[in-house]
């Protein structure tokens, strides 16, 4: 069974945006109102600020540097360019180059809105720029939800409201920059409000225009879509998987050599898994096979999101043979993820017809999930071909990009199926495929690794 668990982990971050100094809030500000013996320089415009003129003094700070005196109209907004009242309004300075090509860069005052305009990272649901949140330094920085692997994917958190309340969490504690972040973790497919890919995970522009909405893929009251990404190699049909299955079958045939163009009493033939009906299915259907089929081996969790089952029967009144009756594959996938889905199946279908893996003495199922997963992550990096690396909009990932993604959902599992899939992948750089499963056959667990 392909039960992967979903990498939604939501990182609540504050961060300063690229290549920006800090602002600071706590800038100190004086008016001078007298006049001093000492000729003072504006500087902004170079001009003198003659006796007994009242102007502003800047403090020497780590963001600016000397002191620094400006005429109560030269001290402007880099952005707007409208004065800023030190008294009455909160002002920043931050880096910012004097001129479009520069390479030195300047400390400016900014309006807190503005230094946002400026600066600030844009929320991908509602295109908005990110909220920001005072550290315990003084400092300010922006506050959002993150994508684990997909890096501009960034999200208000308000966005999330009544997550905690409708789904199952788990939250942690970290330190970051001496102040306290909570790291939210979700494995379902909303966040609050928001739908999410079931391909990607990305988050839905929900608030955007609607040429950036995600596409329903017709899963009755399931609410799954996938976004525009997703959709160009989308599989909806048990047709369109025929080419996948058959090059799963070339990659256990060819760079596995798990099996064989004849029959034989002491392996699998092609013809045997070529045999066995490949279907798509939704996920209504797709989760009450998984209980009307379970064998005892899968155990059911809210927390993991089923995507593929290999269905199987005793033959005759013995539980030492059995017989595949099908694969079912969740449908409106992308092509790569559909054909990593098949290729875990697979490797099912192969431990319940292989005669070393008597059907009636389970593997222990963080091995056999483990052996599958790691079948699914070699075929995803050496079973499909070269894909596009190309995009059309650099918000959008191209295919490669998000093959990059299947594998490290693989790879960052926290559940029982990455644990297994860790110990089955230090295994077979050690000692390859063959071996290993000879190993596993003879022992069922995996060998031990010396660190």
């Amino acid at each position: 069974m392909f039960r992967r668990r979903i990498r939604n982990k939501l990182v609540l971050q504050t961060s300063e945006a690229d290549d920006v100094a800090s602002p600071s809030t706590s800038t100190t500000t004086e008016r001078s109102t007298h006049a001093t013996a000492e000729q003072h320089v504006c500087y902004a415009c170079r001009e003198p600020i003659t006796t007994a003129t009242t102007h502003i003094l800047i403090s020497p700070t780590q963001d600016t540097g000397d002191e620094r005196r400006f005429h109560f109209d030269c001290f402007k907004c880099y952005e707007c360019k409208l004065p800023i009242d030190p008294k009455s309004q909160t002002l920043y300075f931050s880096s910012a180059r004097k001129q479009e090509g520069d390479i030195k860069q300047e400390q400016y005052p900014f309006h807190k809105s503005c230094y946002d305009q400026h600066f600030g990272w844009k929320c991908v649901v509602c295109e908005q720029t990110l909220p920001t949140v005072a550290m315990n330094n003084g400092s300010t920085k922006f506050e959002y939800l993150k994508h684990p692997f997909f890096d501009k994917e960034r999200m208000c958190p308000h966005h999330a409201r009544g997550t905690i309340r409708r789904q199952e969490q788990e939250t942690q504690q970290f330190r970051q920059e001496d102040d306290n972040i909570g790291v939210t973790t979700t494995e379902e497919t909303e966040i609050g409000e928001i739908r999410r890919c079931a391909g990607c995970h990305r988050f839905e522009p929900k608030f955007a225009s609607s040429s950036k909405h995600f596409v329903d893929v017709g899963d009755s009251d399931t609410g799954r879509c996938v976004c525009l990404a997703c959709c160009r190699t989308l599989v909806t049909t048990s047709d369109e998987a025929i080419p996948l299955w058959e090059r799963v079958l070339n990659f256990f045939e060819g760079p596995l050599g798990l099996i064989t163009d004849e029959d034989s009493i002491s392996g699998v033939s092609r013809q045997s898994l070529k045999s066995i009906p490949v279907i798509l299915v939704g996920l209504n259907a797709l989760n009450d096979n998984m209980k009307k089929h379970s064998d005892g081996v899968h155990h059911k969790s809210s927390q993991i999101m089923t995507r593929g089952l290999c269905l199987s029967e005793f033959c005759g009144h013995t539980t030492e043979s059995v017989a595949v009756t099908a694969i079912l594959c969740l449908s409106g996938l992308p092509a790569d993820l559909t054909a990593s889905i098949l290729a875990h199946e697979c490797c099912h279908a192969f431990l319940k017809l292989h005669p070393n893996f008597r059907y009636g003495k389970h593997l222990p199922l963080m091995v056999e999930e483990g052996l599958c997963q790691l079948v699914a992550f070699l075929f995803l990096n050496d079973g499909l071909e070269s894909c596009d690396t190309s995009t059309e909009d650099d918000n959008t990932p191209s295919d490669a990009k998000l093959r990059q993604y299947f594998k490290f959902c693989i790879e960052t599992d926290e559940g029982i199926y990455g644990e297994g899939f860790r110990f089955a992948a230090r295994a077979y750089a050690e000692m390859g495929m063959q071996e290993l499963l000879y190993y596993i056959a003879l022992n069922r667990d995996f060998p031990p690794i010396n660190d």
